[in-house]
């Protein structure tokens, strides 16, 4: 399963990754991967569906777990050190035969989402499945169940609205099951997991988690004729299933005379109206000061995260004091495994990183980073919205998102609506992240090396994100009519204040 974050395939040494986190523009996630990361001269594509032996098995085992012991910082943030070693010494045991990398995989990954980590996972190699067709259907997960959002066959009529029973004969409750435990996700945050199930992901996850290849024949409950009805599907490209991105990272909207704001951020990165994004938020509240608009919906639904410093710019004009964005911010020392089978120069990066003073070592042996732009005490920006807020959150609201978030609840700045938010209320493991790809199997690891502790107070909040004190649930149909329940809420909240 791969990071929620979507802005994560960037080819960049660790040198750069902390150069960036020091300055404007900063990515939650920075990936640190080398074009050739085993040593020996494979490259990914020497991997094959071929069975390996159980001893080279248990070898990549052993480098990715002893990676994510000594590198991940936060690696017992949400699951205590004795439940993570039964997790990885029960998959370890479970390596008793040779096996291909996708037999690897369904054993490696429910150990590695055990970690509840978003920024955390791991993947079969994509140059495996390059040519795989996939499940020409976009499903939606509701109470429990698989419904199709969208359907991109070629059968006469359509499918969307139909209740998923089985796929080649596996059941749909099993398939459910299957996947939900090897998702990663932040804490004990249910929305993220089921949201990240959907869409593309499912298609992807049927091939490598549960075995299942075109041609698809997919049993369905049609609500409407009342029937069960099997149909055969045949697979599609994976481009095919990519959901469209809004072409601007956001939005600004205003209605009833100005009096009402409608900010919507798809992104905290890249461009706006032609602008870039800092320089655009900041002309939205000089444009919502100039109206003398009274509410301000922040929509942030689907907003993965992206630059930590606007996060910080976005809360910066809704308080009218100095305030503290993290209380921290944790990286361990490099491990001998990310040095082989990462990055050729992460260990020059970090010496470098060291001897600039972007990292000081603490008495406890571990590194806080202390040129983070959002790092001390920061200012608040004019003009300050003093008005009323909306935040309409999903369970896709992560990352810089959910940082933001968290400080916006606690500070009791906004009204929530929505459902809860996909990362933790008290931060986040991410910032540089390195790609570890293993020497037998080349299954690939995406390992997060940087903890974030958020300067906030919530401890019956910490393994959450956040949750609105209005929650909307929605039926299929009114998913496929294309309702906005959440952004009604929030106009029919906002008309009736005085």
């Amino acid at each position: 399963m791969g990071c929620f974050l979507k802005r994560r395939d960037l080819a960049i040494i660790f040198l750069v990754a902390l150069c960036s986190s020091a300055g404007p523009g900063t990515l939650k996630a920075r990936v640190i991967q080398s074009p050739n990361p085993d040593k020996k001269g494979a490259s990914p594509s020497a991997a094959s569906a071929e069975p390996v032996a159980s001893d080279k098995l248990r070898e990549d085992f052993a480098i990715l777990r002893q990676a994510l012991e000594q590198a991940h910082p936060d690696i017992y943030r949400y699951t205590p050190k004795a439940k993570m070693d039964q997790a990885f010494d029960r998959a370890e045991k479970a390596l008793d035969r040779p096996m291909n990398v996708y037999e690897f995989y369904r054993i490696v990954a429910p150990a590695v989402a055990e970690i509840k980590c978003g920024h955390t996972s791991v993947r079969v190699n994509p140059s495996l499945n390059k040519g795989k067709l996939l499940l020409p259907l976009v499903v939606r997960a509701l109470d429990g169940k698989l419904f199709v959002l969208r359907d991109l066959s070629n059968k006469e009529g359509t499918l969307a609205g139909n209740e998923v029973r089985a796929v080649n004969g596996i059941d749909a409750g099993k398939i459910v099951q299957t996947m939900l435990a090897a998702i990663p996700g932040d804490g004990d945050v249910k929305t993220s997991r089921l949201r990240h199930l959907g869409g593309a992901n499912f298609a992807r996850e049927l091939i490598d988690l549960l075995g299942l290849e075109s041609p698809y024949t997919v049993a369905f409950w049609d609500f409407k004729r009342g029937l069960e009805h099997t149909v055969r599907l045949d697979g599609i490209e994976a481009s095919k299933l990519q959901e469209p991105r809004p072409k601007d990272s956001a939005t600004l909207t205003f209605l009833d005379d100005g009096k009402i704001a409608d900010l919507k951020t798809n992104r905290f990165g890249g461009t706006a109206n032609k602008k870039d994004l800092g320089v655009f938020i900041q002309e939205c509240f000089s444009e919502i000061d100039k109206k003398k608009t009274t509410a301000l919906i922040l929509d942030l639904r689907d907003n993965g995260g992206g630059a930590d410093e606007l996060g910080k710019l976005l809360l910066s004009f809704l308080i009218d004091e100095p305030f503290q964005y993290y209380d921290d911010l944790v990286l361990n020392g490099l491990d001998s495994s990310l040095i082989k089978y990462s990055a050729k120069d992460l260990e020059v990066g970090w010496n470098r990183a060291l001897k600039d003073g972007m990292l000081v070592r603490q008495p406890n042996g571990k590194y806080r980073m202390v040129k983070h732009p959002n790092w001390g005490i920061q200012q608040p920006s004019k003009p300050t919205f003093t008005g009323v807020v909306y935040i309409l959150i999903n369970g896709n609201s992560f990352s810089t998102t959910s940082e933001f978030l968290s400080h916006a609840h606690a500070r009791k700045r906004a009204t929530f609506i929505g459902e809860e938010s996909g990362g933790s209320y008290s931060g986040n493991t991410s910032g540089p992240t390195a790609l570890l790809t293993l020497p037998n199997t080349k299954l690939q690891a995406y390992i997060p090396l940087m903890g974030y502790y958020m300067a906030v107070r919530d401890d019956k909040s910490a393994n959450h994100g956040v949750v609105p004190e209005y929650q909307i649930k929605y039926t299929i149909d009114e998913l496929l009519e294309g309702k906005d329940k959440e952004l009604a809420a929030a106009l029919e909240l906002a008309r009736k204040k005085p």
